[in-house]
């Protein structure tokens, strides 16, 4: 993509990724984002998800034209060779800050509503982070679209010669092939921040699926017999008779 529409398009990616982040806890399985907060969990997580994405996708696709095609990367505005390769780095670096600064900010701005944020603020909070940017790269390329149109170097667009159209080219190609892997990783990382899981590893132990087993009642103890009341008969004795007296013979 051009270099001067670059650092908004990534400050608008970093926005929607953040969307996307404050969405992840209110999706019931599907995407809602009825409201945007801030994620809960980790903090540094989302933000390593967003650098990631800024360093491996979003940062070659902008110095592959940097390189490659860097008088149409200034939309032959400029000779690029008289500006020193440290601007191209420079230019780079602010690529890759603008993602994660998008997302940031967006971030602060949902955290800044005091309390629960609606969905209006969400919306506005979208429109502002996303959208503005985004208008003033599409404006821009639109401002500059008959010389991004055509392939060529800065010489031969001043001088009008030698130049052929972008489409059907191999900066064509390049365009289509960079921006389809742009959007293959941004898919990527938002279905990574979506699948985060929420504080305290998941959701919650509910309770036992199934019926739950019926309390047996304790069977009650056996009823222990009374005791039986002492015989108040006198005992007999062996060779005792009644009143006493001995049965032996004399």
């Amino acid at each position: 993509m051009p270099a001067f529409v670059a650092p908004f398009v990534g400050f608008a990616l970093g926005a929607l990724l953040a969307w996307f982040s404050a969405a992840a806890p209110h999706r019931p399985g599907a995407l809602r984002a009825a409201e945007a907060r801030l994620a809960p969990g980790p903090r540094d997580r989302p933000l390593a998800l967003v650098f990631l994405f800024a360093v491996l996708v979003f940062a070659p696709v902008c110095a592959y034209f940097l390189v490659f095609a860097p008088d149409w990367s200034f939309a032959y505005l400029v000779d690029t060779g008289r500006i020193p390769s440290a601007v191209d780095l420079v230019l780079l670096l602010l690529d890759v800050a603008s993602v994660p600064a998008g997302f940031a900010a967006a971030q602060r701005f949902a955290a800044s509503a005091g309390g629960r944020p609606t969905a209006q603020r969400s919306v506005r909070a979208l429109a502002i982070f996303s959208g503005g940017p985004l208008a003033i790269a599409l404006i821009a390329v639109i401002a500059l679209s008959r010389r991004l149109a055509i392939d060529g170097t800065y010489r031969q667009v001043e001088g009008d010669f030698g130049v052929h159209p972008v489409a059907g080219g191999p900066l064509g190609y390049a365009l289509l092939w960079m921006h389809t892997m742009l959007a293959a990783g941004f898919a990527v990382t938002v279905s990574a921040l979506l699948r985060r899981e929420p504080p305290g590893g998941g959701q919650k132990a509910g309770p036992p699926l199934g019926p739950s087993p019926r309390a047996v009642p304790s069977e009650p103890a056996p009823a222990a017999d009374p005791p039986q009341p002492a015989s108040t008969r006198p005992q007999r004795r062996l060779g005792l008779g009644k009143g006493g007296r001995s049965n032996r013979p004399g």
